[in-house]
């Protein structure tokens, strides 16, 4: 098993098995109210990411899009 960090909100796993290579690539999108610059370069970054993997891997992406971790204001 191998892990690459991309930057702190991409990173890459490679797990070896019998039978095939497994690539689970895990992105922390940044929210809505983010820039349209941080977003693009975001995409970028997990595009770069994704075409990194070998295409003999088997990919799987896990993500979190536009998440945040604080109460809704009508609680």
């Amino acid at each position: 098993m191998t892990f690459k960090a991309i930057n702190e909100r991409i990173h890459i796993s490679r797990i070896k098995t019998k039978f095939h290579n497994l690539s689970f690539i895990n992105v922390h999108a940044p929210t809505k109210e983010k820039d349209e610059t941080d977003k693009k370069a975001f995409l970028q970054k997990m595009e770069e990411a994704y075409d990194i993997c070998s295409s003999s891997n088997i990919k799987v992406l896990l993500r979190d899009l536009n998440a945040k971790t604080r109460r809704e204001e009508i609680y």
